[in-house]
């Protein structure tokens, strides 16, 4: 059985061999493709580059600017900049804005006994921890390893000195400075964890306290060789005076948000979004200056092919947001309840340009939540096997580079991507959660080694890269606004083989399943994922109708007992209850409360846990919610659910009913 799926998937593609993209007109990816510029996307990163993009600061304020002008240039009129309050009381549903950041210099010198330069801010752009505030401080170093238990600072004096830790920043500050009185820290906390963490030991992380607290002192940030070399001479007992020195406060200030669409005509009402985090540090050019640049790309491409008349204006309207990452989305999305009924599917992009050999990272394409399947899902599936095939061809065979999509100094790789399941770390899954409920995709680099990093320069980006990115990124808008009615049954084709594909892969998992119960299951809501995004496809091309007949989305659920209480979400609770560095869990239930679960410290447990929430409709009992994660994800057992709703309900989030 799973092999004639499969070579039946196989089939359908060479059935639609004529033409790129199965349900498009070459003409019609042709005009797109002759607008998009890898080149313009990469001059773009270099720009945003030059800022230094901390939410609610006048560097993030600044970039915001450039993007609105070069929006309003490339003719999208209605480019503005939404302001929302970010002053650490105005609160967007649950989410509780921050203070912005307004940093001006920063120092840090050995006085003795080696008198010497260790630090110094803009020139190391990451050389100060975001939400430092003014000192000017001349004292002893104290190594306290992690710094961030109480345990770490036994037997040692660090009252008004300067402590050396590699915990978390806000941690540390709390243990250091407020319980201990510290005058401040220098900080090695580590990058997230890659095959290559370790290898290079200059790199200097970004750093953060916390947007919260007003009696930040400070923190300076060091590589692993400069960190190493202090702990060692501090071991051998060297007494090490520093002086830092500070100009910096944090500040009342505002999230921006640029916005601009072109503007649908049969279907104005209906909207398809782009969306990507405007900051974070300089250069940030991988993370996210790239999706920055590449969603700019798109909308100057898009409306260029608009204005020539080579594409007519699309049929429903596409949206195009710059936003500070996460929070920003919350704050939006928050104000404009109505913009998320009215969108039909969406599209984030976070770090989307990477070299392989700088970065070591290759593209991932994560499709929309399982608890909110769609179509969105086949036609990015589509498009991205359209670029691979034309990037394969020119790979191997040479030739035109431009039908390869390769551009002058960018790379001529075949294109290194896969499509995935959903992923968290970015802003999607603030569109995504069901408070919202925007079925999106999700382009985004892993690994990076130089994520977070001093060395997130533009040189590592790839313009072709870029331009194969933003190629994609405007087809699938495209699809979603403007493919006529008369293509759906080629979309309904591509669409069947893809859920064919994903069914005997669910099959494949319930033959290998220990559970007979849990194999029903699987095979139960691959059928249901299958219904709800062929219903997706109806709702959109009305020359579909009919397409989900056969497809039930009413299989009962095997028989089984467990936890059959309701959970009922509280309605002020608006989106994910992370919200960048906001916790909501521990901004009820305070800091030390344990907010760990079984089931948010397994394999995914991130994505498991922001799922069972979004299951949460009044409806379904702590079972059912456990059988759609067993069956859409992995097998979990209902007791890991029941714990992790029961923290919710403690923490306010649910009720039972």
């Amino acid at each position: 059985m799973l092999l004639i799926l499969a070579l039946g998937v196989m089939a359908a593609e060479g059935a639609v061999a004529d033409r790129k993209v199965p349900f498009w007109a070459d003409a019609v990816t042709d005009a797109i493709h002759a607008e998009v510029d890898g080149l313009s996307a990469l001059r773009t990163v270099r720009d945003l580059g030059r800022f230094h993009r901390v939410h609610g600061s006048p560097g993030f304020a600044a970039a915001a600017e450039m993007v609105r002008n070069r929006l309003a240039a490339a003719g999208l009129a209605d480019a503005a900049i939404e302001r929302f309050p970010a002053d650490g009381q105005t609160r967007y549903a649950h989410f509780r804005s921050y203070l912005g950041w307004d940093p001006k210099d920063a120092s840090l010198d050995e006085v003795s006994p080696r008198p010497r330069p260790i630090a110094r801010f803009p020139d190391l752009s990451v050389a100060l921890a975001d939400y430092s505030q003014e000192a000017d401080v001349t004292a002893e170093l104290v190594d306290v390893g992690a710094g961030s238990a109480p345990a770490d600072y036994a037997g040692k004096e660090v009252k008004g000195r300067l402590v050396l830790a590699s915990g978390p920043l806000p941690l540390v500050h709390r243990r250091a400075v407020e319980e201990r009185r510290a005058a401040g820290f220098l900080s090695d906390y580590p990058n997230q964890r890659t095959a290559w963490s370790g290898d290079d030991r200059d790199l200097v992380r970004w750093g953060h306290l916390s947007p919260y607290q007003t009696r930040n002192t400070f923190a300076f940030m060091l590589s692993p060789r400069q960190s190493q070399e202090l702990r060692s001479r501090l071991a051998a007992g060297e007494r090490i005076t520093l002086r830092a020195r500070v100009r910096a406060r944090m500040v009342p200030a505002t999230y921006e948000v640029v916005t601009a669409t072109i503007r649908g005509q049969e279907r104005p009402g209906e909207e398809v979004v782009l969306t990507a985090h405007l900051c974070h540090e300089s250069a940030g050019a991988n993370d996210n200056a790239s999706g920055s640049a590449a969603i700019l790309e798109v909308a100057r491409a898009l409306q260029s092919a608009v204005a020539r008349g080579t594409l007519p204006p699309p049929r429903r309207t596409i949206r195009f947001l710059w936003l500070p990452e996460i929070a920003g989305s919350q704050a939006w999305l928050v104000r404009h309840p109505e913009a998320a009924r009215a969108t039909v599917a969406g599209i984030h992009m976070d770090m989307v340009g990477g070299l392989l050999s700088a970065t070591h990272g290759t593209l991932h394409l994560s499709r929309s939540a399982e608890s909110r399947p769609h179509v969105v899902d086949e036609i990015a599936r589509a498009w991205l096997a359209a670029v691979v095939r034309a990037s394969e061809r020119y790979a191997e065979r040479g030739g035109d580079a431009f039908a390869g999509l390769a551009w002058p100094s960018g790379s001529r790789e075949s294109f290194l991507a896969d499509l995935r399941g959903v992923e968290m770390g970015s802003d999607h899954e603030v569109f995504e959660e069901a408070s919202f409920g925007v079925p999106m995709v999700y382009f985004h680099d892993w690994p990076d080694v130089t994520i977070h990093t001093q060395k997130d320069l533009p040189e590592n980006l790839d313009a072709t890269k870029l331009g194969r990115v933003a190629f994609l990124g405007a087809g699938i808008a495209w699809t979603l606004a403007a493919l006529p009615d008369a293509e759906a049954p080629r979309l309904l084709a591509v669409t069947r083989a893809g859920l064919a594909e994903r069914s005997a892969r669910a099959a494949l998992r319930a033959e290998l399943a220990d559970d007979a119960r849990d194999a029903a299951l699987m095979r139960r809501e691959a059928a249901m994922v299958a219904s709800a995004t062929l219903r997706s496809l109806e709702a959109l091309w009305p020359s579909a109708a009919g397409a989900a007949v056969g497809y039930s989305s009413s299989i009962p659920a095997p028989a089984g007992g467990g936890d059959g209480r309701v959970p009922v979400r509280n309605p002020d609770i608006r989106g994910p209850l992370g919200v960048y560095y906001y916790d909501h869990l521990t901004e009820v239930l305070g800091p030390d409360a344990g907010v760990e679960t079984a089931l948010s410290r397994r394999d995914g447990g991130d994505v498991l846990t922001w799922e069972a929430l979004n299951l949460v409709d009044g409806r379904r009992s702590v079972q059912e919610i456990r059988d759609v994660l067993t069956g859409r994800y992995a097998p979990v057992p209902v007791a890991e659910v029941t714990d992790y709703l029961d923290l919710l309900a403690r923490a306010h989030v649910i009720s039972w009913r």
